[in-house]
């Protein structure tokens, strides 16, 4: 039968001594102000852990908040603030899987969510500001999906802001689902795919970004067209107001795209594209 653990930090309780009894299916429900870095280790599977709107995590300077090699973890409900990630997926045993879902993550030492070693993560419903690198980092043969989870779960749109590299960034044979975000105000493009990398990009609003709005470089690709209709969002749009300092899309050193541009802008117009890269853009729409 599934427990429920409760950790009140602000008592001098740690989470890490309830994951270290937590069973599948178990939940741990924190509460207070914590100051710690949370190991959860590849022989845990299948719990939850619950900040219910109202736990803060100051991570330590040299730690992650949580730092995640279990599969199919939740973590829910959290504000995430210092450390180096606030979220590190690393799949080095059997594949990290998490539910990165309604948390606030900011200020961190280097990327608000990061996968590696071919992890697993769906993040949605999250505030990433003000990180250090890139809001979410996706890299070494991972997969995300950002934006929703799966049905009957939905939609649940991330804001990531003012990080000091990109928004979101897939690189190194990775891939992801980024759907009806907003991406804006970011120090590099709102969205780089790099190295091998491919994302599908549909439905987010992405504006005021210090570089492209999308770049795909270095043999990546990006599909715009929403194939499979899960979600009726319509294209990427940027607005009007607050256009991207690059170009909306940029690809180059043989990247490529294709579907609708939708109203992606930028100060050097709606799409850059070099030689090296196959341009299968549709329905240039700027408003």
């Amino acid at each position: 039968m599934a427990t429920t653990h409760t950790v009140d930090c602000n008592a001098g309780e740690k989470i890490q001594d309830k994951v270290a009894l937590a069973k599948p299916g178990d939940t741990i429900l924190v509460s207070g102000a914590c100051s710690e870095n949370v190991a959860i280790f590849s022989e845990v599977v299948r719990i939850t852990l619950d900040g219910q709107g109202k736990t803060v995590i100051q991570a330590p300077p040299k730690g992650d908040g949580f730092f995640i090699r279990g599969r199919e973890i939740t973590v829910k409900g959290f504000t995430i603030t210092g450390g180096r990630d606030g979220i590190h997926l690393s799949g080095v045993a059997a594949g990290a899987s998490a539910n990165i879902v309604g948390n606030t993550i900011r200020k961190t030492g280097r990327h608000g969510i990061h996968l590696d070693h071919s992890s697993v993560g769906r993040i949605a419903s999250n505030t990433i500001e003000d990180a250090h690198a890139s809001g979410i980092d996706v890299a070494e043969g991972s997969v995300a999906r950002i934006g929703y989870l799966l049905r009957p779960q939905g939609h649940g749109p991330n804001t990531i802001r003012n990080s000091g590299e990109h928004g979101i960034t897939v690189n190194r044979g990775s891939s992801a689902r980024i759907v009806g975000n907003t991406i804006e105000n970011n120090k590099g493009s709102g969205i780089l795919v790099t190295r091998n990398s491919q994302a599908d990009i549909f439905g987010n609003l992405i504006s005021g970004n210090k570089g492209n709005g999308i770049t795909a470089s270095h043999n990546a690709g990006i599909n715009l067209e929403n194939e499979d209709q899960l979600f009726n969002l319509g294209p990427n749009r940027t607005d009007p107001a607050a256009k991207n300092a690059g170009a909306g899309l940029s690809g180059s050193v043989g990247g490529y795209a294709d579907g609708p541009l939708g109203t992606l802008d930028g100060v050097r117009g709606n799409k850059e594209m070099d030689g090296t890269c196959i341009d299968r853009l549709t329905k240039v729409t700027v408003h």
